[in-house]
């Protein structure tokens, strides 16, 4: 039997009326939501909430107990989640207080290394995205080719003044262990990870 991630908020009923169209994704980003954590599902509900009342919308989302929210059937559904890349790109949020709370690179770094559950169940969600949507390759993209990449870098990519800067890769001189994301991605994607 091959392992299935849980889905514990369906977010289907609360984004259905912030899509903007339909399209066929061949890119992953990845943000942060710049909220403290909450036990539960309170962190997750709250800026599904905030953003549902703002017009936007995302795919899906993380917290640091590794509960995850995905907006089902949704996956092509087009969201105002990332300027530049919104009708090709599905978006993950990371619930995450540390671009606030930390003020340098190797700070922000350290704290992230500690969310291994976080990090480790948003692994199995791109696996099981990439095997949804086999467009979206479970390579690493610096914001313009398919993959798996971030708000920071298709804000670096497409030049976008005053853009977002979360989820800076470390790889690009940032804190967030994209790389390693990816690399657990492509082994939970061996390991037959569904939703």
């Amino acid at each position: 039997m091959t392992p299935k991630l849980h889905i514990a908020f369906n977010s289907h009923n609360l984004l259905f009326q912030h899509v903007n169209g339909y399209h066929e994704k061949d890119m992953l980003v990845f943000h942060e939501t710049i909220s403290h954590d909450e036990k539960g599902l309170e962190d997750i509900t709250g800026v599904e909430n905030y953003l549902a009342a703002k017009g936007y919308g995302i795919h899906g989302m993380v917290d640091s107990e590794g509960n995850v929210a995905w907006a089902k059937t949704l996956g092509k559904a087009i969201f105002w989640q990332c300027e530049g890349v919104n009708e090709r790109s599905e978006g993950i949020e990371l619930v995450s207080f540390i671009p606030s709370q930390y003020k340098t690179n190797l700070a922000r770094r350290n704290h992230w290394n500690e969310r291994i559950k976080q990090l480790d169940t948003a692994a199995k969600l791109a696996a099981c995205i990439h095997r949804a949507h086999p467009h979206i390759p479970l390579v690493y993209s610096k914001g313009i080719t398919p993959g798996i990449t971030t708000h920071w870098n298709v804000t670096k990519a497409l030049n976008i003044a005053g853009g977002h800067t979360d989820c800076f890769p470390v790889n690009e001189g940032g804190y967030f262990p994209l790389l390693n994301v990816i690399e657990l991605a492509k082994k939970y994607y061996k390991e037959g990870w569904h939703f």
